[in-house]
């Protein structure tokens, strides 16, 4: 039987975001006032364009800061792409869970080497707990060797299913290390 489970989670918009939209406004506001001057004393044929390409490329660049993650785990394998403004997706990494070293909360984490290529695909949400009261995702890491990056810290906010469906093909090591924790 085939397992198959995804999971959208909304990237948390940071203080960076928020200076990032001001910058692009700012700058809009700067051109459109540019654009409104050619238009009325310089050439109004190529002011009015001007204007209507400013106001989309802002729009464009600004809606671009609103991403998504999905985590699509299919037979212990998890790909997580990242969604850009609903219009782009980007392949952030595909791992298999056997190949997984390390995973749990990431505040139980131990130091990340150096020369560990970090892959955050954290997300802000809510799910339901065993006791089915609505609580935030928690923050999980996995530590894995991947074929093309080497040695990757994956850092995601996974809810129990997606866990579930990655547990049954975690290595027998990763498992028995899990349980001494427990």
């Amino acid at each position: 039987m085939d397992i198959f489970v995804e999971q959208i989670v909304k990237k948390e918009v940071t203080g960076k975001d928020w200076a990032i939209r001001t910058a692009i406004g700012l700058g809009m506001g700067i051109l459109l006032a540019v654009s409104l001057f050619v238009f009325l004393f310089i050439m109004p044929i190529l002011g009015l364009p001007l204007f209507v390409g400013v106001i989309w490329g802002g729009w464009y660049l600004i809606t671009n800061t609103d991403c998504e993650y999905e985590y699509i785990v299919t037979n212990g394998e998890i790909d997580i792409d990242k969604i850009i403004a609903k219009r782009k997706r980007v392949r952030l990494i595909t791992a298999k869970a056997s190949a997984f070293e390390g995973f749990g909360e990431y505040k139980d984490a131990p130091e990340a080497e150096n020369g560990v290529t970090v892959v955050s695909a954290v997300g802000v949400g809510e799910t339901a707990n065993e006791a089915g009261e609505i609580v935030p995702l928690k923050t999980y890491y996995a530590d894995l060797k991947h074929p093309s990056a080497g040695n990757v810290r994956l850092i995601f906010c996974p809810e129990q299913r997606v866990i579930d469906a990655l547990s049954p093909f975690f290595s027998r090591q990763l498992k028995i290390e899990m349980s001494k924790r427990h």
